[in-house]
């Protein structure tokens, strides 16, 4: 795991020693707050490789502290990992479209929290630097909710949009079904896992004129991934 700096930002006292302490305990330098305005200050000063931030914080919430940090240019490139008590609402969804790395339910496994961030860490700096985020030829217009394939638009319903651009943004990273369910659709009690399969299927017809439906893989036994090694 790469040694960084981090901020890792939550109301809950012992919730954020826990993370702090399991992160130092890696070698990392870590630093703690418990409110979005202390955070931002924070993080322009510093300057971290990866803030850890909680959804529910007392004077802001968490989505629009990320939101801030992204529409800085200077904070572009810090990596953001979201953290949340309540894993199967809006805040899911609402993290990931407002540019966060990745997404931890609470009560957090350490060992599954620390190998998240290992990987995050790994990864180059962020996708989220633009208002576009492309990839062998797919280019998704976040502002525009827009995708255009070998520069010709292509119509996706909203869902297909989402998986997409989840899929696109987290390249060769698997995510089971129940997975998919929890980043995409929010854990809609309606909606089973087949649904993915489903919509994968759809956004493969819309890829292949293009041949570029191999790109959404299935790894049998473990889910799908986009990867533009096919």
């Amino acid at each position: 795991m790469t040694l960084a700096s981090i901020l890792i930002v939550d109301a809950d006292v012992a919730s954020r020693s826990r993370v702090a302490s399991g992160l130092r305990e890696l070698g990392h330098d870590v630093a703690e707050t418990g409110d979005a305005s202390s955070a931002l200050a924070e993080v322009r000063r510093r300057q971290p490789d990866l803030m850890v931030c909680d959804c529910a914080l007392p004077d802001l919430a968490g989505v629009e502290l990320l939101s801030d940090v992204r529409r800085s240019d200077e904070l572009k490139a810090m990596r953001v990992v979201m953290t949340s008590d309540r894993p199967q609402s809006t805040d899911v969804v609402s993290a990931f479209e407002s540019g966060a790395d990745d997404f931890v339910g609470k009560p957090l496994d350490m060992d599954e929290f620390l190998a998240r961030v290992g990987a995050c860490l790994r990864r180059p700096a962020n996708f989220h630097t633009s208002n576009v985020v492309s990839a062998g030829g797919i280019s998704i217009d976040n502002v525009g909710h827009r995708v255009a394939v070998d520069d010709t638009y292509v119509s996706l319903a909203p869902r297909e949009y989402r998986l997409l651009h989840f899929l696109l943004t987290h390249q060769d990273r698997v995510f089971s079904r129940d997975q998919l369910l929890l980043h995409v659709w929010d854990r809609d009690s309606t909606v089973g896992a087949r649904t993915v399969d489903v919509h994968i299927r759809r956004l493969r017809s819309i890829l292949e004129p293009f041949e570029k439906d191999g790109y959404l893989q299935t790894v049998r036994g473990s889910g799908y991934r986009f990867s533009l090694s096919v």
